[in-house]
């Protein structure tokens, strides 16, 4: 039988279904993105990060998160503290997205904010990937726009003919249009007292160059008036160990002339590194919070200023950026969450002033690699979406339902289970029916109606269990063959690299049943090199589906344990062929494989 692939639920039966409509306000959230898998893209995204860290204070000198590579606790090794109650998944996977969209809706979220940078950066892809997925539920899709993306040289490296920044800010032009067309209108446009709304992250555009996009746009911006939510994060400092927030910048006065809304971001770290924060260069207190946010209370919550036409609260639930370190700027930056007291803190700060906000934004929903997540976690379960439901429904008046919290993890976790039964050969469509009505249901409110759904399904995925089998084997290193990179008995040197042949038997086996498994290895952690796991693929396109794994190494001077997944979708077995190549100024022993083959009874 398969194991632990029945779902098993404990469903609280809710007598009322919830109505979160309430008076008009609204509740955003960021999306940070993009993270992939390997079985879903041929890629992992924003999951692993290497980086050398040459300006930090701490004795952190790489970040080396083989995303690829699974512990010994089944959990992938990603670039970030907290670890995703539903594992490692892909951003574009539609079962993901419909978890997300229906987890923030029962939380009383009424929207993703993408960080969106241009088209078609892998960014806009997303967009389009949560777009009909909101429509269909009933979710607002906008965007956190990043425009200094723009103005990298990453838009170059696509369109080579747009060079300087007179090139970029025309193409900013054709991007504003683009989402004017795409995202400020339509079935999944965030609206907030009658006007599309985004958040204008920035770090490009001058204020003369984005008035000349919004000149290019003029019909639109005319038409609708926009609301432009500008980032305004400046640091601050101590004096007498207490956090003075930044209370007037010229920059900014610039952008209000544009009609731009000043609005928070993460708040500023000022204190550095001591005795009780060793792990990072700068850090904040919940006071400094708190304190980071009063210039927004005291200018743009309480003013009586007309030009401010949608007044936006912010929440964050702590941060810690030690799967990134700062992108490249080699500092660990933390705010730590208190066991969520300073989540809750700052949505109690905010609700004070309630009567004069017309929305609130979250930062965020996904960023794993800054620490500052609100999605269930195991480290962290639910306790930041019952947060958000607890405030919201104040906010939003509205009643609240924790219980309606679980629901979406559940009907995930048994799309998953279903779409294994498919793989395997069986045909489950009325199992499909039953959950996709589920769904439905919670995204209407009606939980009482999905729980019941959900318990069907549930029941109906236990008895098709029956009807498979799993046949497990294991592959030692004896049994394998390998061939090149031999440089001591037992240990291959894949600087030249070195194919892997399996036996005929097993490839047979391999190649007639729907297989999950996994190829295990040591490597030496020696230098800063990359090795790469190929296969022989099928899958198009197949410079990204023959990618097996990296690994990435920092220079510990250790052999350190791999354990890499292989997903039968991805990986052609050959007869008598290599199926696995392995790549990179690395010295590897011990090769080993496990397999589970699901055939029908």
């Amino acid at each position: 039988m398969i194991r632990n692939l029945l779902v098993i639920l404990f469903v609280n039966f809710l007598s009322l279904s919830a109505s979160y409509a309430g008076n008009g306000k609204k509740v955003y959230a960021d999306y940070h993105g993009v993270r992939y898998t390997r079985q879903h893209d041929g890629q992992i995204g924003r999951w692993g990060m290497f980086a050398t860290m040459p300006k930090t204070s701490t004795d952190i000198k790489y970040i080396c998160r083989n995303a690829d590579n699974i512990g010994d606790d089944g959990h992938h090794e990603i670039a970030a503290k907290h670890y995703p109650m539903i594992g490692m998944q892909s951003n574009l996977d539609p079962d993901l997205i419909e978890y997300q969209i229906l987890s923030a809706k029962a939380a009383g979220i009424d929207g993703f904010f993408i960080e969106w940078g241009f088209m078609p950066h892998e960014n806009d892809n997303l967009l389009k990937a949560m777009q009909p997925i909101a429509a269909k539920y009933g979710f607002e899709i906008g965007v956190n726009w990043c425009d200094g993306w723009l103005y990298y040289d990453w838009i170059t490296k696509i369109y080579p003919d747009i060079k300087t920044r007179a090139d970029k800010t025309k193409y900013m032009e054709k991007c504003f249009k683009y989402l004017a067309d795409n995202v400020f209108t339509g079935k999944t446009a965030p609206v907030v007292n009658g006007r599309p709304v985004f958040y204008h992250f920035g770090g490009g555009a001058t204020p003369e160059e984005f008035t000349q996009v919004l000149n290019a746009n003029k019909d639109f911006v005319e038409k609708t008036n926009p609301v432009m939510l500008r980032r305004w994060a400046d640091w601050g400092k101590l004096e007498n160990d207490i956090y003075k927030p930044v209370t007037y910048s010229q920059k900014m006065e610039e952008w209000k002339k544009l009609g731009e809304v000043p609005t928070a971001w993460i708040p500023a770290r000022v204190r550095e590194r001591n005795a009780g924060h060793l792990g990072c260069d700068f850090w904040a207190s919940k006071e400094d919070v708190l304190h980071f946010m009063e210039p927004f209370r005291d200018q743009v919550w309480l003013s009586d200023n007309p030009a401010y036409t949608v007044k936006c609260g912010f929440v964050i639930p702590g941060m810690d950026n030690h799967g990134c370190g700062g992108w490249g700027h080699s500092k660990f930056y933390e705010i730590d969450r208190y066991n969520g007291k300073l989540y809750d803190a700052m949505w109690q700060y905010n609700m004070q002033y309630r009567d004069s906000l017309d929305m609130m934004f979250i930062a965020s929903w996904s960023d794993y690699t800054e620490g500052h997540e609100i999605e269930p976690t195991i480290e962290n379960g639910y306790r930041e979406l019952e947060t958000t439901l607890r405030y919201a429904s104040v906010f939003k008046e509205f009643e609240p339902n924790l219980s309606a919290l679980r629901l979406p993890q559940q009907l995930f976790q048994m799309r998953k289970a279903v779409e294994l039964l498919q793989k395997v050969g069986l045909k489950e469509d009325l199992i499909l029916q039953l959950l996709d009505n589920a769904a439905l249901q919670m995204a209407e409110g009606s939980y009482k109606q999905a729980a019941d759904l959900l318990i069907q399904a549930s029941e109906m995925i236990g008895q098709e269990n029956e009807k498979v089998i799993n046949n497990e084997f294991v592959l030692t290193t004896s049994a394998l063959q390998v061939k090149g990179g031999e440089s001591t008995k037992g240990c291959w040197d894949a600087t030249e690299g070195f194919s892997v042949t399996l036996p005929t038997q097993a490839s047979v086996n391999l190649s007639a049943m729907y297989s999950l498994g996994t190829i295990e290895f040591w490597y030496l952690d020696k230098g800063t090199e990359s090795l790469f796991v190929r296969s022989t693929t099928k899958r198009e396109p197949k410079s990204y589906f023959a990618n097996v794994g990296k690994i990435a190494t920092c220079d510990t001077g250790e052999w350190k344990h791999a354990r890499i997944e292989l997903y039968g979708e991805n990986i052609v077995y050959s007869f008598g062929k290599p199926t696995f190549f392995f790549k990179g100024n690395v010295k590897v022993r011990d090769i080993s494989m496990k397999f589970n083959c699901f055939s029908i009874q």
